[in-house]
């Protein structure tokens, strides 16, 4: 009975404790938005046939040479205001980047913490049931 008493009480201290599974934070980071367009090659300025200190006058072909110039700073305009919609929408998704990351350091040290307390509870569960092992065996040797 003595024998039966103290391998009852080996057993139940032996059992391994349980832990929580490890849960990692995540982070939905947008994907990236298409590249960056170029800008539109730009012609030539036409050199005007005659000016005054406030006039220039063109030329048939000066004329379609501005026209091709206009188009193209419109284009470049259009262009620029869309890399510049990307690049503020980039620049979003890092301000995200970085909050996440944050979080993250935040959540590893919450995780540290209870990891330290896990230990010292184990310590001290460990400590109890030496002691109650203690206390069996001096019981059942008396």
């Amino acid at each position: 009975m003595k024998l039966f008493a103290i391998c009852l009480i080996l057993g139940a201290s032996l059992m391994g404790c349980s832990s929580t599974p490890l849960s990692l934070p995540t982070c939905e980071i947008p994907a990236p938005l298409a590249t960056v367009q170029p800008l539109l090659s730009v012609p030539e300025m036409p050199v005007e046939v005659s000016s005054t200190d406030t006039t220039a006058t063109f030329d048939r072909d000066g004329i379609v040479q501005l026209t091709k110039l206009r188009k193209a700073a419109l284009g470049n305009k259009e262009i620029g205001d869309l890399n510049a919609a990307a690049l503020e929408a980039r620049n979003e998704e890092v301000n995200q980047f970085i909050e996440c990351s944050r979080y993250s350091k935040m959540w590893m040290e919450v995780r540290e913490d209870m990891l330290e307390q896990e230990r010292r509870d184990h310590t001290m569960d460990n400590l109890w049931h030496r002691g109650l092992i203690a206390v069996g065996v001096i019981a059942v040797s008396l």
